[in-house]
């Protein structure tokens, strides 16, 4: 069914919008196809006709609660999709806990049965300016991490029973050793890292077998213009098992281990309303299609056409296609982009 989370916010009334997946995993009692601790976030839309110059002003068309955050948005697109998700990271009793706990839980996102974290502990909050004519965003985030996951008894097992881990390059000195434990243990590892900036992210990195990174990031670390020769050069000196390359409307670029041979898949075309959270839902639709069994070809395509679903609607989880809708996409739209 659908659901309205209503607040008041200094005055103005912000509305977060979901479909209530509440009942799909929330009480199963087997272990969880994906399981996560990165960043969760709650962001503020605000959105506008066209970006000010710098130092100019413009009117606010809408302003609006969405949740968000790399681990937090590909479990929630995961969801969508069918697979069973538990999210980990720290929520305490505040405001933008309970936002964040009632969003999640509505999409059907398990969490601790008691909460390990104290009452003071918050995701990130982040404020998204969204520009109407084009689609594209500015985030505005908060420069205060939250609090390391912590990794009690339950957090322990349920991370080393899941089918598949989700990792972000946040809070990595905690979580490599569970990412080794789940190394040992032939739990894949699907990574989004958008930067690295301490030994313990490096390691991290090395650590992921599904390593999906942005054009950007790539571009600097595999000192190159062309994407293939990035897709090659980090598979060989990372040792990932597959290394996807994302450029948006340009497509992504990906190769294995097994067959380095460098692919490229097409993007879709699609009318862009919001590019919030494409990369995301990307990552947790992947996510979900290797834990579905899915080919590496398949993966990547069913990541690309979810990614360009989501750019159709507004907001990073509200705005993950379901299941049923990504199959219907796919069956219209067997090609991507020419």
């Amino acid at each position: 069914m659908d659901g309205n989370l209503n607040e008041v916010c200094r005055g103005v009334k912000i509305t977060c919008s979901w479909t209530d997946f509440s009942s799909n995993h929330m009480q199963q009692s087997h272990p969880f196809d994906i399981v996560g601790f990165g960043v969760a976030t709650l962001d503020v839309i605000a959105e506008v006709e066209q970006f000010p110059a710098s130092g100019g002003k413009t009117k606010i068309l809408s302003r609006e609660f969405h949740g968000g955050g790399l681990t937090a948005t590909a479990l929630v697109a995961a969801s969508k999709l069918g697979a069973s998700c538990w999210y980990g990271g720290a929520m305490g009793e505040n405001d933008t806990s309970h936002q964040v706990r009632r969003i999640l839980t509505g999409y059907g996102i398990a969490l601790p049965a008691v909460s390990p974290y104290p009452p003071t502990a918050e995701p990130f909050a982040a404020t998204v300016y969204l520009e109407k004519n084009t689609g594209e965003r500015t985030i505005l985030w908060s420069e205060f991490l939250p609090p390391p996951p912590i990794l009690n008894q339950e957090a322990v097992e349920t991370a080393l029973a899941a089918k598949c881990l989700f990792a972000d390059q946040f809070f990595a000195e905690t979580l490599n050793p569970l990412y080794r434990q789940a190394r040992s243990r032939k739990i894949p590892i699907v990574g989004d890292f958008e930067f690295v900036s301490s030994h313990d992210e490096e390691e991290a990195l090395t650590l992921i077998d599904h390593l999906i990174i942005p054009w950007s990031f790539a571009r600097v670390r595999g000192k190159t213009d062309d994407p293939a020769t990035a897709v090659r050069t980090l598979l060989e000196t990372q040792g990932n098992t597959v290394l996807v390359v994302t450029d948006g409307t340009n497509g992504a670029w990906y190769a294995s281990q097994d067959d380095q041979t460098v692919r490229h898949c097409k993007a879709f075309d699609v009318q862009v309303c919001d590019t919030t959270g494409c990369g995301d839902v990307f990552h947790g639709a992947y996510a979900a299609a290797l834990v579905f069994g899915k080919s590496l070809d398949e993966r990547v395509r069913y990541a690309s056409a979810a990614a360009a679903l989501k750019a159709t609607k507004k907001g990073g989880q509200t705005g993950a296609p379901t299941e049923k809708e990504l199959n219907e996409f796919l069956e219209e739209c067997p090609e991507g982009k020419t």
